[in-house]
């Protein structure tokens, strides 16, 4: 089902109905308000084919390709899996092509996949297999930004367990044998999380440096202006690189459950924050004349981290009730770009050694700490929706809660966030009209996101919306609010 229409694939001719396509052609524009930047507009299709050569074999293949959106500068290409900064334009990637073969009791696939892991709306806190993709991190659907990465799922469903009213049973492991990180903007594109760059140029006090130098009394303050730049750097090509995960999940009397662990690469944003300084001008005789640069560059990082997860979800009357939990072990969190090189940070360098390699090579490289602090930390939700007088309104809350002492983060600890939507169709379902929006308690940073949608036919799909977003610059979504944007969408699926 492609459109909450009830689209469905179509066999291809001349297979002998061993062949269906589906998919869909997306026309997205983007009208900015305020000071937000322009974003062009963009067009995006998606074809899914499903052969089924034998009755035990089955193969999957969805490409994409897109163009214009919020990616700058970008040219033809192909997505690759190993780096993080990929702005092109058109694109083109095969977003899942396995193969499965199935037996009574085993599926085994093997190929670029898609895992749903989780209970949770939006992005459940288990859902961590697959990386993603954050040029358009709001609007575009969390899972139609899920990249396929390469893995082999090996699903074992065991006999009903009738004694304690376990049915249902599955336990499936994968493994990945690569790290595929997410795609992120570029420093110029609408949706570069510009915390990450809110540094004003680095002022180093005369005293400080005066010392440094070995020379009393100097002149003047010297203030370092900074440039940024973004750098790939692959992850390591090795076995290790990889990761594994391990999913047992079932049903007992009317309610669903799973549990999750996973070992491997983190798939969310992970950069380091690497600059280095250069001497322009140094004359001792006139020390007031110095002048020097630094280029930051943020590159690409890798990092192992460890989750043991559970959900659950569950009816009660006519509500449902979903609840999650995860445990990270080393997960990496974002900071503020500007902690990096306050004041209190530029102490704690050594700044005499530095300054010594800064005249000898004319540059030298400042470590600043890291940008993604590695912490442990308990991730929760629950939610509940209720269907009532055609109205399908949902609530929930989530928490990030870490569980030692940590750097400031971008985010609060704990940041507790308020998710809420309403949908109701009208005019015998050719009219759709759906709110949506967050609201972190503490931080006080949200958005919300009113659109209304009509179908004309079941196929296609026309839908206008308005993305408004708030907060403080020092907040998750905050950052963003100069991006409100009026949002006009058309989709045709076949």
């Amino acid at each position: 089902m492609l459109l909450a229409t009830g689209v469905e694939a179509v066999d291809v001719p001349g297979t002998g109905g061993r062949v269906a396509a589906s998919g869909w052609v997306d026309g997205l524009a983007v009208a900015p308000t305020e000071d937000s930047r322009e974003q062009v507009p963009e067009a995006s299709v998606v074809l899914r084919l499903r052969a089924t050569p034998s009755r035990p074999i089955t193969a999957h293949v969805e490409l994409r390709s897109r163009f214009g959106g919020p990616f700058v500068g970008g040219h033809p290409g192909f997505d690759d899996w190993v780096h993080v900064f990929q702005n092109h334009s058109p694109d083109f990637e095969a977003n899942e092509a396995w193969l499965e073969a199935h037996t009574s009791r085993v599926d085994v696939r093997a190929g670029i996949q898609k895992f749903a892991w989780g209970k949770l709306d939006g992005i459940p806190p288990t859902d961590i297999l697959n990386p993603r993709d954050f040029h358009d991190p709001i609007v575009r659907d969390a899972e139609e930004r899920k990249i396929g990465i390469p893995a082999l799922a090996v699903s074992w469903y065991p006999r009903d367990w009738e004694r304690l009213a376990l049915h249902g049973l599955r336990a499936t492991f994968v493994y990945v044998p690569i790290a595929v990180p997410s795609s992120l903007p570029l420093l110029e594109e609408r949706w570069f999380p510009p915390s990450t760059t809110e540094t004003r140029p680095v002022v180093i006090p005369a005293a400080a440096l005066g010392a440094a130098l070995g020379i009393p009394n100097f002149p003047t303050p010297l203030r370092v202006p900074v440039t940024f730049r973004t750098t790939n750097h692959r992850p390591p090509l090795r076995f290790d690189a990889g990761g594994f995960a391990l999913r047992l999940s079932g049903t007992w009397r009317n309610s669903d459950w799973d549990f999750y662990h996973y070992t491997g690469p983190w798939t969310g944003p992970d950069v380091d924050l690497r600059p280095t300084v250069f001497l322009d001008t140094f004359d001792p005789r006139d020390l007031a004349r110095t002048r020097v640069h630094a280029v930051a560059s943020l590159r690409q990082a890798h990092d192992e981290i460890h989750m043991d997860g559970a959900d659950f979800s569950t009816a009660v009357g006519a509500a449902t009730i979903r609840g999650e939990i995860a445990w990270f072990d080393d997960q990496p969190y974002l900071r503020p770009g500007a902690d990096l090189a306050s004041p209190a940070a530029l102490a704690r360098l050594p700044l005499a050694q530095l300054t010594r390699t800064l005249l000898e090579k004319r540059r030298v490289r400042a470590n600043l700490g890291d940008l993604f602090a590695s912490e442990d930390a308990i991730e929760w939700g629950l939610g509940a929706d209720y269907l009532v007088h055609g109205f399908l309104p949902l609530v929930q809350v989530n928490q990030i809660a870490l569980v030692e002492p940590a750097p400031t983060l971008l985010n609060a600890n704990p940041e507790t966030r308020l998710t809420g939507s309403v949908r109701r169709r009208f005019f015998a379902d050719r009219v759709e009209v759906e709110v949506r929006g967050i609201y972190a308690i503490e931080r006080r940073d949200w958005f919300a996101f009113p659109r209304v949608a009509w179908f004309p036919r079941d196929d296609l799909r026309l839908r206008l919306g308005y993305l408004a977003i708030g907060g403080p610059p020092r907040s998750v979504f905050g950052q963003f609010k100069q991006n409100d944007e009026v949002v006009m969408e058309a989709r045709y699926a076949f």
